[in-house]
């Protein structure tokens, strides 16, 4: 099919004359995303000054990420992460991306990532020991500093200061705000960045130094910092990497991480609280592993089965919302016409809830996992980690390092709400975040307190 051959893609309903569909974000981005995912697999969003064509289909989603690829610019991606993550994976495209993901890929291969596990409940056993109990707690602020945490100490095998790591928490927000609202804008709008902003990306780039300063490498030096140090210094050949480069990649890896991590964990113990059978279920995964007063197993997470499913329902129920593209040509998806140019969001929020693929859509149910071909059915229609060429690098880490960390948690706390009474809204940023999820931490009577993760 020619792209000439292609129909012209219908408006979403809800178009006011005047406003165009201004008025769908009423109640905000992420309700919006649900009822223009419902109503239709592609459709325009005027939404002035501009136009977006938004496609809320896994299988037209595949198609822009994987199958014509060539047709996609990813300006709207680099325009969104570039003021604060500089030249790094979220930005680069082409040949520099590729050569970039090959120098870091084998921090993801198996070997590496089985002896990362036990060091995720190490340092998840250290962030507990700290833990305040009986206290509210701003759980997605504590969630991001224990995922910074891990990133430093396990991808890096590096060191950051607890306020440095509390810093890199607060700023998460902040830094995500301001990259969704770049990512959205039009891109005949130039990229914008308050003083504030400026100030955090200034910051967070000596961070980045002075974790590389601290770095202490893997015995394989496979872990992400090794990789790039011996690209940007190699024993012998030309280096591929300057020393900025690596600064920006650490800092993508970060940002990517850290953010998506702890959103993730944030949620996971929010549905946990309100599921006790699950909470119960989940727990006792969790014992089985951390007090039994048996060594760690070598392969952790493969014990750890229902907190997997949790963890990879969380992903669906709360995903990142949109990925966003641009048109470098006129080119038809699903025999839809998009015109040279065109503003594309993908979205993910709408295809994680869509009812033809997924029953009770609107419900947070890990036991959809349970059927080890539940994955590959519902294949396109699960993607928060993207797809193609530019799937998340780090997505085996992840897969991980989030079950571990909420089984380590869940063997000592019991988590709940600080205020039951009052509903926790989502709202869109890179990823989807808890709004002041306050919940309060208290001991589980069976924890072992003189158990350690090391024994």
């Amino acid at each position: 099919m020619t792209p000439a051959a292609g129909r012209d893609v219908p408006n979403a309903p809800g178009h006011h004359r005047l406003l165009g569909h201004l008025p769908l974000l009423r109640h905000g981005m992420l309700p919006m995303l649900r009822d223009v995912g419902s109503a239709g697999p592609v459709l325009k969003l005027h939404l002035k000054p501009g136009t977006k064509y938004v496609v809320s289909d896994g299988q037209l989603a595949h198609e822009i990420l994987a199958d014509k690829t060539n047709a996609f610019g990813r300006e709207r991606m680099a325009r969104g992460f570039r003021p604060v993550t500089g030249n790094g994976l979220f930005t680069l495209d082409g040949t520099a991306h590729r050569e970039r993901r090959k120098i870091v890929t084998p921090a993801f291969t198996r070997t590496p990532l089985t002896a990362a596990a036990p060091l995720v409940c190490q340092v998840t056993s250290d962030f507990a020991e700290r833990w305040p109990q009986q206290t509210a707690l701003e759980l997605d602020h504590e969630m991001l500093k224990l995922s910074v945490d891990i990133a430093v100490r396990c991808l890096f095998r590096s060191e950051a200061p607890l306020d440095t790591v509390s810093w890199l928490a607060t700023k998460g927000f902040t830094l995500s705000r301001g990259i969704l609202l770049r990512m959205t804008a039009p891109l005949w709008l130039p990229p914008l960045r308050t003083p504030s902003g400026w100030r955090a990306t200034r910051t967070l780039r000596e961070v980045a130094e002075n974790l590389s300063a601290r770095h202490v490498a893997a015995d394989c030096r496979n872990d992400v910092l090794s990789l790039l140090d011996d690209a940007a210094c190699p024993v012998q050949g030309t280096p591929t990497l300057t020393r900025k480069a690596v600064i920006d990649e650490l800092i993508t890896f970060l940002a990517a991480n850290s953010d998506a991590t702890a959103m993730t964990l944030a949620w996971a113990w929010h549905e946990l609280a309100r599921n006790r059978d699950l909470e119960q279920a989940v727990q006792r995964e969790a014992d089985a592993l951390f007090n039994s007063g048996r060594p760690l197993p070598e392969k952790i997470v493969e014990h750890l089965p229902l907190t997997s499913r949790v963890i990879k329902e969380v992903m669906r129920f709360y995903p990142i919302p949109v990925v966003a593209r641009n048109t470098v040509r006129e080119v038809t998806v699903g025999g839809f016409r998009l015109p040279r140019g065109a503003e594309v969001l993908i979205n993910l929020y709408g295809i994680h809830r869509d009812p033809t693929v997924y029953d009770h859509p609107d419900t947070f149910d890990p036991h959809r996992w349970a059927d080890d071909e539940a994955l590959t059915t519902r294949g396109n229609a699960y993607l928060p980690f993207s797809a193609g060429a530019h799937r998340c690098v780090g997505a085996p880490f992840a897969a991980i390092s989030a079950p571990v960390a909420l089984a380590a948690l869940a063997a000592r706390f019991e988590l709940r709400p600080t205020h039951p009474d009052r509903p926790v809204q989502a709202v869109a940023g890179v990823v989807t975040r808890p709004k002041r999820l306050l919940m309060t931490a208290t001991p589980r009577a069976g924890f072992n307190a003189r158990q350690r993760v090391s024994d």
